[in-house]
């Protein structure tokens, strides 16, 4: 049992990566926060905007992930802490420029039509000439110097939530409306320049008196860039008074009809944006930064393009803890990623199954594996789920090329390592080979014999006739040889016996003749017979 081993970064940076990675994020997005605000204010579906924040904050991080490959950054922490920075300052330069806009469409459009002193001092030009105000505004000012906020106007909840904090204040603390409108800044602080900014009133709607003529500074992105506190009392008012509603993503204006999201609700669609923003660019950063990288080689672990596919059938498809069994399984034994079986294509498809996919090092001798479980909810639809069962664990040379090998797929060619199943093959694939060789060899061998058996045949053929016929005549010498001699020696032995016993037979035949005729009277005679005189031995020499 190989007990799996994950990827562990080596926590090395470049600080010249780093600083070059944080400053060039920071530029990329501050130039792609002005059309990610454009295109949010012009489109009224509320699905791409979605998707226009999601890349954004993704093109964001693929800035990070550039500088992340090209300096070897492989600290997680120090990329996805540049990241984070980066994207904060992204993030308050995206309201910057909001901000700024806002005022350019909702109050700064609102200025140039509205007179100036009917702005500031809530008096028409012809009311400020018959009362002699232009010349001597010394009653008006006094007025406005005594007179308290609430006691000249009546703010609904509403109405006050939407003024930035520091009027909110002061109309809670009941403040002069000299106090409460600002006109310190607006109109001057002594006499003359207080008398000289009223004459310069008439005529002029409030965005040229005071932006012009007074020089006030315009809530512009760079005002708001250097001024935090002005910028989050704009943020705080549109807040309170709203710029979109949920039928319409245009920016609301005084004549829709619709009643905009205010207070809680638009906080949290805020923070959902920023969120929408801030993970695509940590994700991408930090997977680049936690991506296997070979020290050996100095070099980022490399991917083919395209890859090979690599997926097997699920052995639990209707469990639902299936996942975590196989998992268990794998980090326990490495190995029994081979008891699966591989998905090919003649097999269809399937609703659940794995795919396995691997960086290596350029000779293969250091590789990290991933396996993903896919469940398909919804083919038609194409609706499926991906959750990874493990990522970059290390295996072999040995790994990779059996696993090629066991989907039939020719080994890489730095790779050294050795297929387990051809080596399991080797023997019953020796021996489909060794079959028609032995086949080969035989009719080979036979063919070769042949003449030679012949060959062989005839010579033993010629050799062997001449012994034969000298053989056989000499055989066919000896046998008549002796059959002439003992003939011979049979007709000499013969002769003698037969002239001796010729007599005797006639003799003895003659006798029994006269014997049978009285053979009562004749028998024992030969008891009487004297044959003492006979020379038996002679007799029995010549029988020799």
């Amino acid at each position: 049992m190989r007990p799996a081993v994950s990827y562990k970064p080596s926590n090395t940076f470049s600080f010249v990566g780093f600083i070059l990675m944080f400053l060039s994020m920071l530029i990329t997005g501050a130039l792609l926060s002005w059309l990610y605000v454009v295109l949010q204010a012009v489109i009224p579906i509320i699905y791409l905007c979605v998707l226009i924040t999601v890349g954004f904050g993704a093109a964001v991080g693929g800035i990070g992930y550039f500088f992340v490959k090209t300096y070897k950054i492989r600290h997680p922490m120090i990329a996805v802490l540049a990241t984070l920075i980066a994207m904060l300052f992204v993030y308050y330069f995206h309201w910057c420029v909001y901000v700024a806009r806002d005022y350019d469409k909702n109050i700064y459009d609102s200025m140039k039509t509205s007179p100036a002193a009917s702005y500031y001092l809530g008096l028409t030009d012809s009311e400020m000439d018959q009362n002699g105000l232009f010349d001597d505004p010394s009653r008006v000012v006094s007025a406005y110097k005594s007179l308290k906020v609430k006691s000249f106007t009546k703010l609904t909840t509403s109405e006050l939530d939407s003024l930035p904090a520091k009027q909110r204040d002061l109309y809670n603390k009941n403040a002069t409306v000299w106090e409460f409108m600002d006109l310190d800044n607006i109109l001057g602080t002594n006499d003359s320049e207080i008398k000289e900014s009223v004459q310069n009133l008439r005529g002029k709607n409030a965005y040229t008196f005071t932006y012009e003529y007074r020089k006030q500074p315009k809530h512009n992105i760079g005002f708001l860039l250097v001024h935090p506190g002005e910028l989050w009392d704009d943020i705080r008012s549109i807040n309170t008074q709203g710029r979109w509603t949920m039928s319409s993503r245009h920016s609301y204006s005084s004549k829709s009809s619709k009643t905009p999201v205010t207070g809680v609700f638009l906080w949290l669609t805020w923070i959902g944006e920023m969120l929408l923003m801030f993970i695509p660019a940590v994700a991408i950063v930090r997977a680049r930064a936690t991506s296997p990288f070979i020290e050996n080689d100095n070099d980022w672990a490399v991917t083919d393009k395209p890859q090979l596919s690599f997926k097997f059938v699920d052995p639990f498809p209707g469990n639902s803890n299936g996942e975590n069994q196989f998992k268990v399984t794998f980090k326990n034994d490495i190995d029994s990623l081979f008891t699966l079986q591989p998905l090919l294509p003649q097999m269809g498809s399937l609703n659940t199954y794995y795919t396995v996919s691997y960086c290596h090092s350029r000779n293969y001798d250091e590789n990290y594996l991933t396996i993903m479980h896919t469940r398909i909810n919804n083919a038609k639809n194409n609706q499926r789920v991906n959750s990874a069962i493990v990522k970059n664990v290390r295996v072999d040379a040995d790994y990779i090329a059996s696993l090629h090998g066991m989907f039939g797929y020719p080994q890489p060619l730095a790779c050294n390592g050795v297929n387990r199943f051809a080596q399991q093959a080797q023997p019953q694939q020796e021996q489909a080979n060794e079959q028609p060789q032995q086949q080969q060899q035989y009719a080979q061998q036979q063919a070769n014999e042949q003449p030679q058996q012949q060959q062989q045949y005839t010579q033993q053929q010629a050799y062997a006739q001449p012994q034969q016929q000298q053989q056989y005549t000499q055989q066919q010498a000896y046998e008549q040889q002796p059959q002439q001699q003992q003939y011979t020696q049979q007709q000499a032995y013969a002769q003698p016996q037969q002239q001796q016993q010729y007599p005797q037979q006639q003799a003895y035949e003659q006798q029994p003749q006269q014997q049978q005729q009285a053979p009562a009277q004749n028998w024992g005679e030969m008891d009487a017979i004297d044959t003492s005189n006979i020379d038996l031995s002679s007799l029995d020499s010549r029988n020799r």
